[in-house]
């Protein structure tokens, strides 16, 4: 009962120090929990039906929880380029859900699409390994380290043509121990999942190792398709 207590009163001292932020937009919360009202209930969720799709010339199944977007978009940046990797926690739920509905049955292990050790120095943290381990023990497993890096490439979000960013991944990717990975079912893990050429690489240096299959999971991907107002589809097409 004693340490029950001493728990709550060194929750309470931190939260004093540290107030718990919603992990999308930041703000502080009113109420305990670690995402806010108003992103909660406007979170951009990829649509039913439209939440798994297949990347790379292979087709690897990919589960994505939302839309890169809004509070998305930020929240991801925040976790990236912020420093701010408690975020990962949260968003690991968001990804474990997805894969649970879309893959479930698909994969017996969990690993991630690793950074290069240029950019794990300059943030800190490989930010896809957070997210794999911490939604890796939704199924009581631990995320296992199963590729590497070859070389340091551009960031992906550099790129706006879908053949660079192919090209720039296009190989980049090798198994640790191919001894580890053979004849096993993985699930592999990233941040965002946009055109899937990093996803693609990553899973396919998998089965080059041997695994027996590889399906996908990330947080974010993609942008709601919004209708333009007539007015305006008429305008371009005088342009």
């Amino acid at each position: 009962m004693m340490t029950g207590l001493l728990n709550e009163c060194r929750t309470a001292f931190l939260d004093l120090l540290f107030p718990p932020k919603c992990a999308f937009c930041g703000r502080l919360l009113e109420k305990p929990g670690d995402v806010c009202e108003a992103c909660e209930k406007n979170l951009p969720y990829r649509e039913e039906g439209k939440i798994l799709s297949a990347i790379g010339e292979e087709g690897f199944p990919c589960a994505v929880a939302l839309y890169y977007e809004d509070m998305v978009r930020d929240g991801v940046r925040a976790l990236k380029f912020g420093k701010k990797s408690w975020r990962a926690r949260v968003f690991a739920r968001y990804i474990a859900q997805a894969a649970a509905e879309q893959l479930g049955g698909d994969f017996d292990a969990v690993t991630f699409v690793p950074v290069s050790r240029r950019r794990n120095f300059q943030r800190g943290f490989d930010q896809a390994r957070l997210l794999a381990e911490a939604a890796a023990k939704t199924w009581s497993v631990k995320a296992e380290p199963t590729l590497k890096k070859l070389r340091h490439t551009r960031a992906q979000s550099s790129l706006n043509d879908p053949e660079a960013r192919k090209k720039n991944v296009k190989d980049v990717y090798a198994a640790l121990h191919p001894d580890r990975v053979r004849g096993r079912r993985f699930l592999l893990i990233d941040d965002v999942c946009t055109t899937g050429s990093t996803m693609a690489s990553a899973a396919g240096a998998l089965m080059e190792a041997g695994a027996a299959r590889v399906v996908c999971a990330a947080l974010a991907g993609g942008h709601r398709k919004v209708d333009k107002p007539e007015s305006q589809a008429e305008d371009f097409g005088k342009n």
